[in-house]
C-alpha cells in the first residue's frame, strides 16, 4: 500500500480540516483497509478516525447513497478496529493477573475501570490510554443518566471481549448483578476469563443475541454502539416490563458512519428522555424512557 497519500494529506495545510478529512474519508475506501494486516490497519484506522472527527456533518458534502456506501465500509473496518484493540487490552490485563501470584504488585483488579485500549474519546479527536488515565470510564457522561435506586440486576448487550462498560459500572456499584451478552464466542471467552482472573464477582456472559435474550428480571440495560440491529433489541427488551431504565449508545451524526443510529427510529414503547454530551468514538450514551 502506498502510504504517501496519507501523508500528503495529513501535512495538507491549504485545505481546511473539512477538506483533508473528506479527501481522507474517499481515499480511505479506495485502499481497501480491512485487506491490511492488524498493525498497519490500526494505524490507518485510527489516522481516519482523527480526520473524520474534523467532519461537523456528512449531509452537508455527500448525498444519501455516498452516506450509505461509505457506512457500509467504516462501519466493518471500525468493528475490526474494536475488536482488535479490546483483544489485545484483555490480553495484557490478562498476562498482569496472571503474574500476580508472584508479583509484589498491587491487584490488578483495581485496573478494571482504566484498562480499555487507546481509543477516541472526544469529537474533536483527542485519544489518551485509559489505562493510564486518572478519569473514570464514562464517569461524566453515564453517571449522570442513571438511577439505580431499588435496582438490582444489570444487563449490556454487546459487551464485548474487554468490557469495560461493565467494569466501571461494577466498580461504581458494586452491589447489582451483570450480565454481559454477545453473538461472538470468542468474545464471551475472552471477557469470561477476564473477569475471572482479576477476580471480579457479580459478573457473567452469555453466548446469545440480544434479539431473543429474556430481559425479564432486569432493571437495567444498557445498548452497546456497535449492536445491530438497536431497534430490534429494543423491541425485545420492550417485552420485558421489569426493565425501568434503557441507556442505548448512538453515533453522533457523523459518527453514523461507525454505528447504527436508532434515536430517529424507536421502537413505540420508548422515547428519548435525556442525553450526554459526545464522547468515545463519536457516540453518546442516550437515555431512554417507556411510554
Amino acid at each position: 500500500m502506498a502510504w504517501t497519500w496519507v501523508k500528503a494529506i495529513l501535512m495538507e495545510t491549504m485545505h481546511s480540516a473539512v477538506q483533508s478529512g473528506l479527501t481522507f474519508l474517499r481515499q480511505y475506501r479506495r485502499e481497501d483497509p480491512l485487506e491490511l494486516d492488524d498493525d498497519r490497519f490500526l494505524t490507518l484506522h485510527e489516522w481516519f478516525l482523527r480526520e473524520l472527527s474534523t467532519i461537523d456533518t456528512l449531509a452537508d458534502h455527500l448525498n444519501e447513497p455516498e452516506c450509505a456506501s461509505y457506512g457500509a465500509l467504516c462501519s466493518r473496518c471500525h468493528k475490526r478496529y474494536l475488536a482488535i484493540k479490546e483483544a489485545r487490552a484483555n490480553a495484557n490485563l490478562l498476562a498482569i493477573a496472571r503474574g500476580a501470584g508472584t508479583a509484589t504488585e498491587e491487584n490488578p483488579s483495581r485496573y478494571g475501570r482504566y484498562a480499555s485500549p487507546p481509543l477516541v474519546t472526544t469529537q474533536l479527536a483527542t485519544f489518551r490510554s485509559w489505562k493510564n488515565s486518572k478519569s473514570t470510564f464514562q464517569a461524566s457522561s453515564l453517571r449522570s443518566l442513571l438511577h439505580f435506586r431499588d435496582c438490582n440486576s444489570v444487563a449490556m448487550v454487546g459487551s464485548g471481549s474487554f468490557p469495560a462498560t461493565l467494569l466501571w459500572l461494577r466498580d461504581n456499584f458494586s452491589m447489582l448483578r451483570y450480565v454481559g451478552l454477545d453473538i461472538d464466542p470468542g468474545c464471551v471467552k475472552m471477557a469470561t476469563e477476564l473477569v475471572s482472573a482479576i477476580g471480579i464477582d457479580k459478573v457473567h456472559f452469555e453466548l446469545i443475541d440480544g434479539r431473543q435474550y429474556d430481559f425479564s428480571g432486569f432493571d437495567f440495560v444498557y445498548v452497546a454502539n456497535h449492536v445491530v440491529p438497536k431497534r430490534a433489541v429494543l423491541e425485545q427488551i420492550a417485552r420485558s416490563t421489569s426493565v425501568r431504565q434503557v441507556v442505548v449508545r448512538e453515533p453522533t451524526p457523523v459518527g453514523e458512519l461507525l454505528a447504527e443510529t436508532v434515536r430517529s427510529n424507536l421502537p413505540p414503547a420508548f422515547v428519548a428522555d435525556a442525553a450526554a454530551a459526545p464522547g468515545g468514538m463519536m457516540s453518546y450514551d442516550l437515555l431512554l424512557r417507556r411510554v
